[in-house]
């Protein structure tokens, strides 16, 4: 199903106000959106706990305003915003610094010569590097890098403007790359 077509299906469970269609308008969003938007939480977070009770607060929320939802954005880009000012005021709430749960060992063999670099350590490096940037440019670094979302969408989603957006991706970068290469270096 195209995206136009599931969104005209969604706009037509939740016209008819009947509690079934809504249900499963709700379950088909949370079918297409569950996997991506709680891969971005558990990045951001780093602590699969706090993400699960992030990730209620945001379907929570997401069901709570479906029928309020007016279509200035796609759906995904409004879920996405839900998410993360949930990450923010989570992590607002928390003073927390865990390791990450993504899969960082896939990302690193797709940047490095896998003869390079020992991938359990460069796994953890990974991990420590995006844990050392501030909770704003981990957000754009998750978002852009991981989730591969354009800047206009990130824009949409922090109301942060895409110039600020690229300028805290590229910065994160330049401190996750120089992190990585300290650690090369400390362990030749």
């Amino acid at each position: 199903m195209s995206e136009k077509d599931f969104h005209l299906k969604i706009e037509y469970l939740l016209s008819t106000h009947s509690r079934k269609d809504f249900e499963n308008a709700c379950k088909l969003i949370y079918e297409a959106y569950a996997t991506r938007i709680t891969m971005f939480v558990r990045s951001f977070l780093k602590n699969s706990t706090d993400a699960q009770d992030v990730m209620q607060n945001v379907w929570i929320k997401v069901f709570g305003n479906l029928r309020k939802f007016k279509g200035n954005s796609t759906l995904y880009t409004w879920m996405y915003r839900i998410a993360y000012n949930e990450c923010i005021n989570w992590k607002k709430s928390k003073d927390f610094e865990k390791f990450a749960e993504y899969d960082s060992l896939e990302i690193l063999k797709t940047s490095y010569h896998e003869e390079e670099i020992d991938f359990s350590k460069a796994s953890e490096w990974f991990d420590d590097a995006v844990a050392t940037l501030p909770p704003r440019q981990r957000a754009v670094f998750l978002m852009r890098y991981f989730d591969e979302l354009p800047y206009d969408t990130i824009s949409e989603i922090t109301g942060i403007s895409e110039g600020s957006l690229k300028a805290s991706f590229y910065h994160a970068m330049v401190k996750v790359e120089k992190y990585l290469i300290d650690k090369l270096n400390e362990n030749r």
